[in-house]
């Protein structure tokens, strides 16, 4: 019998292939044995990782800078740690330069800064507000009552206390003291984007292994705050932020951030201080978004110099010798009445200051 020509054609029928053979019990045990162990790692790790403990000795940098610093003893204020450059003693001009470091940054972040302020001629300090950098945790507030009542308890006291927590001070001390400040400068300031992102450290476990993990902490400030900062410096700033009660208090310096500070209502808060010359140096470099909010910044200071730079939002750590000469040649234009004076303040307020030399930030 002749064959069929079409099944000649497609050839022998092949045999359906074998239905998957299912997982048996050895062949999954590798992946319940990597499971366990991660989880057996991690509960190890986070009771070290979570708990409050003593902290480890300071890095170098930090610690050089702990021991070149004083602790200014404030009575009844809180306890400020300070760093001074001063220039050589045959220095042509001594005009004093006062920092006031933004959210996070620390009096340590511009070290370099105020080391080329001082080669420059200029006696260059730096404040680390209360709980930030090196300067000792706030004590604890009161358990809060009524907040109306409160308000209406403490009056006048309890409107400037709120200015310290939402960091207003710099503005108001300038608004009620115009005759000691001869002109004032902002780098890469705002209150409504402030660089170092402070709501991370309160994000529960997140917030702790920010700081406990080098890693995390070093990504975190090169996409916030600068791109070129090494393991060293970062390092530094990640310890700085581990003392005890430090995290919280920056976390809740940025949570009571004014965000509805008004630059311009204050530029025009009185005479004196719409007279008195500024300055804003801005990143030119860091996003598209962050030049336009220095164009509203500037745009809200009639009558400011505006100068872009190029280093980061931290440009005292990429950009310091920048921000030095611009710094300089805008102070070097100012009148040099009662100069002589505050530069003495600063010096007589370093020396009655008690010497903070140890291994860990004064607490």
């Amino acid at each position: 019998m002749a064959a069929d020509p079409a099944a000649a054609a497609l050839g022998p029928e092949r045999e359906p292939p074998p239905p998957p053979r299912p997982l048996s019990i050895v062949s999954a045990l590798p992946f319940w044995f990597y499971l366990t162990a991660a989880v057996s790692l991690l509960a190890l790790l986070l009771p070290h990782l979570l708990s409050p403990h003593a902290s480890p000795p300071l890095p170098p940098l930090l610690r050089r800078h702990l021991s070149d610093g004083r602790l200014l003893k404030l009575h009844p204020g809180p306890d400020l740690f300070a760093f001074t450059s001063r220039p050589a003693a045959n220095s042509a001009h001594h005009h004093p330069v006062l920092v006031l470091p933004g959210l996070a940054a620390g009096s340590f972040s511009f070290r370099r800064l105020l080391s080329s302020l001082s080669s420059r001629g200029l006696v260059a300090a730096a404040i680390d507000l209360p709980g930030q950098g090196l300067s000792p945790p706030p004590p604890a507030p009161p358990p809060r009552t009524n907040p109306l009542r409160e308000i209406m308890d403490r009056g006048i006291f309890h409107a400037f206390e709120h200015l310290v927590e939402t960091g207003e001070v710099p503005f108001q001390e300038v608004s009620a003291n115009p005759a000691a400040v001869l002109s004032v400068t902002l780098i890469d300031t705002t209150a409504t984007l402030p660089a170092f992102p402070s709501a991370v450290l309160g994000v529960p476990v997140l917030g702790r292994l920010v700081l406990w993990v080098p890693a995390l902490f070093k990504g975190l400030m090169r996409l916030c705050c600068v791109r070129g900062m090494d393991a060293q410096e970062a390092d530094a700033h990640r310890a700085a932020m581990r003392g005890e009660g430090r995290r919280d208090a920056v976390f809740e310096a940025g949570k009571a951030m004014n965000q509805s500070f008004d630059l311009r209502e204050w530029r025009s808060s009185s005479e004196r201080v719409k007279r008195l010359p500024m300055m804003v140096l801005w990143s030119g470099s860091w996003s598209d978004k962050w030049i336009d909010q220095g164009k509203k910044v500037s745009a809200a200071l009639p009558g400011t110099k505006f100068a872009y730079h190029y280093g980061s939002r931290w440009p005292q750590v990429d950009a310091c010798e920048e921000i030095s000469k611009l710094i300089s040649e805008f102070v070097a234009l100012l009148p040099t009445i009662a100069t002589g004076y505050r530069s003495h303040n600063i010096d007589q307020s370093s020396g009655e200051s008690t010497e903070a030399h140890s291994d860990h930030p004064a607490s």
